[in-house]
């Protein structure tokens, strides 16, 4: 039978308590910070309605439920369903340097914040700070994997949806000329300039590039057709071929099923071929995925509709479109002209 009493300490002051019977039949005392029995009474109560609902339990469960199993459990999932899965292995990293495998009632969110200023102080392995970014992905993850965790009744509550994300800074506006594109195709190995033309004529991310296979491309409708499972908004859609990459594409060999080779096999990275090839041609602060910005800029200034250019490049909203699409000297001069 739940109930209340108080209990006398040495300095001659009491404390209250409450007994109650746990979701497993355990006979549990508990310590309230009340300071009279009605405010005894009242946390008694909330404990008794906690335990009609269920919450009780959730909560005692959470207890023996370690945060390293839901963040295994999360790499798992990811592996098997998602393409970025080798990022939030190296997010979940940090995650577990600094926690260490408690019970995920002890992640609070006041251990978040100093998480979060633990990662803005400490040194990497790039001789500076995590940046804000970097940081929200990682939290993202810890999220995602408190998400799961409640589907699957090993936690009741998510700490991270009480933490407020870092504001970022990371839009980034670099944008080939028409001539650091030419010195760079005459500089680039002959297995990377097909890549980076399929790059600069479609707005294509790596990964869509180098997973794309024959079957997917249509030279005589002049189409490259992306399924669903190969892009970041998981939707499929239709790209088209321009005469500079269907110049290219036909005469690519058709080795095996893969549209891009290196002696016979599909290339997977082109990491150290394209920084070469970069700094070999005096281009500076260019990532492989700056070539979005190009395409939608390039688009831009031709005049091709906003709705066009995300069907082709596969943007959800007018403002992502508008993250990558760069307004220069070039564009201000032509519009007072």
């Amino acid at each position: 039978m739940a109930s209340v009493f108080k209990r006398a300490r040495k300095n001659g002051g009491h404390s209250w308590y409450v007994r109650y019977k746990d979701p497993y039949g355990r006979d549990i005392k508990e310590k309230v910070p009340a300071r009279t029995k009605r405010e005894a009474e009242l946390f008694l109560a909330k404990i008794i309605q906690e335990l009609e609902s269920g919450e009780l339990e959730k909560r005692i469960r959470q207890q023996d439920v370690s945060l390293f199993q839901i963040l295994d459990d999360f790499v798992a999932y990811g592996k098997a369903h998602k393409r970025s899965w080798a990022r939030d292995v190296n997010s979940i990293y940090h995650i577990k340097r600094f926690f260490g495998d408690n019970p995920l009632n002890m992640i609070t969110p006041a251990r978040l914040e100093q998480y979060i200023s633990w990662r803005k102080s400490s040194i990497g392995l790039k001789g500076k700070p995590a940046a804000p970014a970097t940081i929200n992905r990682e939290l993202s993850c810890l999220k995602t994997a408190f998400n799961r965790a409640i589907r699957d009744e090993k936690a009741s509550t998510n700490p991270v949806q009480r933490i407020k994300f870092l504001e970022e800074d990371n839009i980034r506006n670099r944008v080939l000329g028409q001539e650091e594109y030419e010195k760079l195709l005459e500089l680039s190995p002959a297995h990377l300039k097909p890549v980076l033309v399929c790059a600069y004529e479609t707005g294509m991310r790596l990964g869509e590039i180098l997973g794309l296979s024959w079957n997917q491309v249509d030279l005589k409708k002049r189409v490259i057709i992306l399924e669903g499972s190969q892009t970041k908004t998981g939707k499929g859609r239709i790209v088209p071929i321009s005469p500079e990459l269907h110049k290219v594409l036909s005469p690519l060999p058709r080795i095996n099923e893969s549209v891009f080779t290196y002696r016979g096999n599909r290339i997977q990275w082109i990491k150290r071929s394209f920084t070469t090839a970069c700094e070999s041609a005096g281009i500076r602060n260019f990532r492989f995925h700056d070539f979005r910005h190009t395409f939608v800029t390039r688009m831009r200034r031709k005049g091709v509709p906003d709705r066009v250019i995300m069907a082709i490049t596969g943007h959800k909203t007018l403002a992502m479109l508008h993250r990558y699409d760069r307004i220069d000297e070039e564009d201000l001069l032509r519009a007072v002209g």
